[in-house]
């Protein structure tokens, strides 16, 4: 378990979640009990659910940033404006 979670610390969320799902796959090609479908099934959603939850995750730190961005833009080209007539005002 040590070295699984160092191995998901050094690694990317992506390459770890497609190792996963490639053992995941692996291990429905055996001869289950109805048991250990089940429960592999049910890790299964819950590593769905994980990379759900992580994209997600993803995709609002990308909104953010772009609204920072944009809002961080707006008030620089505003503060120019401010600028500006000042100067034309001084003149």
């Amino acid at each position: 378990m040590a070295k699984m979670r160092e191995f998901e610390q050094k690694h990317s969320f992506d390459k770890v979640y497609k190792l996963k799902k490639e053992v995941l796959k692996e291990l429905k090609g055996l001869d289950l009990t109805d048991s250990q479908r089940k429960k592999l099934t049910k890790l299964e959603k819950a590593l769905d659910t994980e990379k759900k939850d992580h994209d997600q995750q993803k995709k609002e730190e990308k909104s953010q940033n772009g609204f920072v961005k944009f809002f961080a833009r707006k008030n620089g080209a505003h503060s120019k404006n401010k600028q500006n007539e000042s100067h034309e005002v001084e003149r």
